[in-house]
């Protein structure tokens, strides 16, 4: 099963969420994202958060269309994304995508980026999907399919580092140390059908990103 968690960031390549959407089995609007998924005028299974980021009109809507909210304080120890993650969670769904989670708010775009690190502690599959990037973060295998004019870029997020290898790369790695904040990782590409990134010690995000 497939969760689609979408707030209030930047969405503006529609096309995208659409397509997303079609795929999830459960759809939450975190709050403010209920004004993206209104834009294509699709129904959330649940709206929840403080309601402080809606506009009238998604307001409207939500009314409408007898959408399911949860309704919160905006007095909380937790944004509403994490609230609505945690929501996914305890109904066990195995894969969650989190879109309209990047934007302005850096602060809110690195703890949302780290909401990844949650869910793959609890086994859980998890992406991030904006209009430039796809994020994912692993401490494993990972195979990617050749992309063209995309870069990948691979970033560690524990201070021990990562070890790592790569197949199929323009640059590749064999069991490569790349320390805690290095851009050693940043803007490869893979050049073969398949790229390979084997990671042999500590944890890392992958991005795909597009200029």
């Amino acid at each position: 099963m497939k969760g689609l968690i979408i707030s209030s960031g930047t969405i503006t390549d529609y096309s995208i969420l659409e397509l997303v959407v079609k795929e999830s089995d459960f759809i939450i609007c975190a709050d403010g994202g209920m004004n993206h998924l209104a834009k294509i005028n699709k129904k959330p299974n649940l709206v929840m958060g403080d309601l402080d980021s809606i506009s009238e009109s998604a307001l409207n809507y939500i009314k409408d269309n007898n959408i399911t909210v949860e309704k919160y304080s905006s007095i909380k120890d937790a944004t509403d994304t994490a609230l609505a993650m945690e929501y996914l969670i305890d109904k066990e769904y195995k894969e969650i995508i989190l879109m309209g989670v990047t934007g302005t708010r850096q602060d809110h775009t690195m703890a949302n980026i780290f909401l990844l690190n949650t869910l793959h502690d609890k086994g859980i599959k998890g992406k991030i999907i904006d209009d430039n990037n796809i994020i994912y973060l692993i401490d494993n295998y990972m195979e990617l399919q050749y992309l063209e004019d995309k870069y990948i870029s691979i970033v560690p997020i524990v201070e021990e580092g990562i070890i790592i290898s790569l197949k199929g790369f323009f640059y590749n790695l064999d069991r490569e140390f790349i320390k805690f904040g290095s851009t050693h990782g940043i803007s490869n590409k893979i050049i073969d059908d398949i790229g390979i990134i084997e990671i042999h010690r500590g944890k890392a995000l992958v991005f795909i990103s597009k200029d």
